[in-house]
């Protein structure tokens, strides 16, 4: 679900724009699975990521320009993935109409009574979510005979939109015109991840997605974000922890944290377990309102993965398994793409801060 563009080309960009830096994945299409050409990225310090890039157009664009040059990438075609905070997401209820366009309307009155923005100063996009699959070739013939549905009567169909204010999108098309990017497509960063992570397993998955500064939690059911919640709490939380309990510089807590990850340890680190404690309150609270959306106690979520430049915490994935009773897993969004073996050990240590940019590139794969 893109807020805007179609692309035909064979090779694009993925531009993940996080308050982290950026990262950018180069994809060609070959014979229907995405080919990995080339990837860069590019860090902020802890103290630069209370200000977004894009609050400073020319400056964002400059380091676009930087890393796309520095990749060697050969095509200047993008896709980029809006945040999710920075996203509405909402499952309507409206009756099902047989010209798709007279829905619209009644969408946008819903959406209206939801979201603190008007809709006229929003990009909105919509899909039907209710399973198409259930019905009978027959039934779906006879669905295409019938008059169309009295609105105020008739059977009524959900519908997952998804929206982003024209300001922000704005932002992001300038970014990309001053570093002379074509920007073809915007989408949220939710259906990258899915495409990166999940692809076509249809279960019931939460992804938990643990950047510098959020973590953004998406439930996905049949390949649709049912659900998305995000907390103010990253990985830049656990960094100025141990810095503060070591006395030491942001930088060496840094190095600290990376050196923690990548080493062997026994059971969660107590800095570690302290962010975790409101992200699994933020869990439990969106397998509440999960179910409550499904109107079905007995549905639950079936894994978790994660994913983001924190996923590779220690003792994560056994903490989250054990107090939620799910298996948990860290995401490999290579899984589907053609890659080199030789540098797999650099990707895959690499890969769970890519996994949106991945998504991104992979779009037009589907």
């Amino acid at each position: 679900m893109s807020l805007f563009g179609k692309s035909k080309s064979q090779s694009f960009l993925g531009i993940d724009v996080g308050v982290h830096g950026m990262k950018l994945v180069e994809m060609q299409n070959e014979h229907g699975r995405a080919k990995l050409m080339t990837y860069a990225y590019s860090e902020r310090g802890l103290e630069e990521q209370s200000k977004s890039l894009l609050d400073n157009p020319q400056v964002a664009a400059n380091l676009l320009s930087t890393i796309v040059k520095k990749s060697g990438a050969t095509t200047t075609r993008a896709v980029s993935g809006l945040p999710q905070n920075a996203v509405f997401s909402a499952i309507v209820t409206v009756p099902k109409l047989k010209d798709p366009r007279q829905m619209k309307p009644l969408i946008e009155g819903q959406v209206a009574k939801l979201t603190p923005i008007p809709v006229t100063e929003m990009i909105l996009d919509s899909k039907v979510i209710d399973e198409e699959k259930l019905k009978t070739p027959e039934e779906k013939k006879e669905e295409k005979k019938a008059p169309p549905v009295d609105p105020k009567k008739g059977e009524l169909v959900r519908v997952l939109v998804t929206g982003a204010a024209k300001t922000l999108v704005q932002k992001y098309v300038e970014v990309f015109k001053l570093a002379k990017i074509e920007l073809v497509a915007l989408e949220t960063e939710s259906f990258a991840l899915i495409r990166a992570l999940v692809g076509r397993d249809r279960s019931t998955i939460l992804i938990i997605d643990m950047g510098a500064m959020r973590t953004n939690m998406t439930i996905v059911e049949r390949g649709i974000p049912i659900f998305t919640r995000s907390v103010n709490v990253g990985g830049g939380q656990l960094t100025k922890t141990i810095a503060e309990q070591m006395g030491i510089s942001l930088a060496d807590a840094e190095q600290m944290k990376v050196d923690l990850s990548k080493g062997q340890v026994d059971g969660v680190p107590p800095q570690v377990e302290l962010i975790l404690q409101p992200i699994l309150t933020e869990i439990n609270y969106s397998f509440g309102e999960f179910k409550r959306l499904e109107a079905d106690s007995a549905k639950r979520v079936e894994k978790i993965i994660i994913t983001g430049g924190s996923a590779n915490l220690p003792g994560m994935v056994t903490y989250l398994s054990q107090k939620l009773n799910i298996n948990t897993y860290v995401g490999d969004p290579w899984a589907r793409v053609q890659l080199p073996q030789a540098l797999r050990p650099v990707l895959d240590e690499i890969g769970p801060r890519f996994a949106v940019s991945i998504g991104l590139a992979m779009r037009d794969m589907e």
